[in-house]
């Protein structure tokens, strides 16, 4: 027993009063945990993280209100998670919000192959596209106007 828990004990008369004190330290101190972990569901956002990091402490927290005793529902976690994701994420969340009964791997693989395919270097944005100017020479003699002087049309070629 440590030593704050021993002082909050004190007062106690018998060791059946002593059972139900400790018992309710405990449980207070449990539903404190229980709402730190469920605040920090609430608050996580995948930001900066890579996707795998984000699903892990999600998990994590779920993993850790479980403990406590108050075991997260899964379509619980899944909503959370989604709604920590950024606006790039927009449609695969719209997706996956439309399908029924998904499996936590489910969502994860989904997650994880859309962040991929972001990650990946769209090829089409990345070209250089540089004015070029094209010039054709003509070899032989300079060609004439194709209006004569009086303003009618004429032959290049002088016909």
């Amino acid at each position: 027993m440590s030593m704050e828990v021993g002082t909050q004990l004190l007062h106690c008369q018998t060791v059946k009063d002593i059972r139900a004190e400790a018992r309710s330290l405990a449980g207070a101190s449990t539903k404190a945990h229980v709402m730190v972990h469920k605040s920090d569901l609430h608050h996580t956002r995948k930001g900066g993280m890579k996707m795998d990091e984000f699903l892990n402490k999600m998990k994590t927290i779920s993993d850790q209100l479980a403990l406590a005793g108050a075991p997260l529902p899964h379509d619980e976690l899944v909503i959370h998670t989604l709604n920590g994701l950024d606006a790039e994420y927009n449609a695969v969340v719209v997706k996956l919000l439309d399908q029924n009964h998904l499996s936590w791997v489910d969502v994860q693989s989904h997650l994880l192959t859309f962040e991929s395919r972001l990650e990946q270097p769209n090829h089409f944005v990345n070209l250089s596209l540089e004015p070029t100017a094209n010039f054709a020479q003509h070899s032989g003699t300079p060609r004439q106007s194709l209006t004569d002087s009086d303003g009618s049309q004429g032959s290049a070629h002088g016909f």
